[in-house]
């Protein structure tokens, strides 16, 4: 009888997880090694089906669906002029998909203005240790590997069906419940998992209910928009590009007949192109150098 029971509860569960898991992890992080004390913190999202998962920061998906309904909204008015700030879009912008059963992993991120599809084929060679500890109520167990430039330290359960985890990693024997790199910069925590599939309905419903017609539009290079799809060695090249040259895509644009641009720079407006092209690179080698701690080094050398 008891073991019948069992078999139904672990039947019961294995029904749940099919039908999507959301993982949801607590992830904290130093941006600016200058200033260690100022860490990040961001909930994060791992929500998880039979053809594969997509690890994103739950903040960043709700700004960008209302910042779309709004576009939506104008153009849907006839305005041809308007413009959109969002001050709390959240720090991580990148997303990665992993598809089941072979796990292609795919980073998507941006450099600059430009969206990237960045596709990773690199191994991850685990050591599995024997230290084991309760994370809420799940049995966890150590491992460690090298990854992206830098040393990591996972937890997984082997009470959770997958063998999936935050950011790129996955392969170990479980669910991975903590990963923490050896600076202590980047480190994700479990906060909690449900059945997603109702969730993802309400919050579906949430983001249409603001745009018309229940319709919301991905533009351009935005959020959802198009990408370029690269391998990691043709983004390197991209980023080194980038960081020589910050400009470069705004200096064409200003060049070609006909167009006129403004901007908006901490507040001061600005039509003068030369006046424009000097203080955008000024602001973005700010990010650039504030901006050095970079989860996968090994990508924006």
């Amino acid at each position: 009888m008891k073991k019948t029971l069992l078999l139904l509860m672990t039947f019961l569960s294995l029904i749940s997880f099919a039908q999507g898991t959301r993982i949801m992890y607590e992830y904290r992080f130093v941006s600016d090694l200058a200033k260690k004390d100022s860490a990040n913190t961001e909930l994060m999202y791992l929500d998880i089906k039979k053809d594969g998962s997509k690890f994103y920061s739950r903040k960043r998906f709700y700004s960008d669906s209302v910042r779309d309904a709004y576009i939506q909204k104008q153009l849907a008015s006839g305005a041809t002029n308007f413009s959109y700030n969002d001050n709390n879009a959240g720090k991580v912008e990148a997303s990665v998909n992993k598809s089941y059963p072979d796990f292609k992993v795919n980073l998507h991120t941006t450099i600059g203005q430009n969206r990237f599809n960045v596709s990773d084929s690199k191994p991850m060679d685990w050591k599995i240790l024997p230290d084991k500890k309760k994370i809420d109520k799940f049995d966890a167990q150590k491992a460690t590997v090298e990854f992206g430039g830098r040393m990591w330290t996972a937890w997984f359960s082997q009470d959770f069906p997958f063998q999936d985890g935050p950011y790129k990693f996955h392969g170990l024997p479980g669910l991975i419940l903590e990963m923490e790199d050896s600076t202590a910069t980047h480190i994700f925590k479990f906060a909690g998992s449900k059945n997603f599939d109702e969730i993802e309905k309400i919050e579906k419903k949430e983001i249409e209910s603001t745009a018309p017609g229940g319709r919301v539009v991905r533009f351009g290079n935005m959020a959802g928009g198009k990408e370029l799809e690269v391998s990691e060695e043709q983004f390197i090249k991209q980023w080194k590009e980038y960081k020589n040259d910050p400009v470069k895509d705004m200096r064409q644009n200003l060049s070609r007949p006909g167009v006129k641009m403004k901007v908006n720079i901490n507040g001061k407006e600005m039509t003068d192109p030369a006046e424009m092209l000097r203080n955008m690179e000024k602001f973005q080698r700010e990010l650039i150098n504030k901006d050095n701690n970079k989860i996968e080094p090994s990508l924006y050398p």
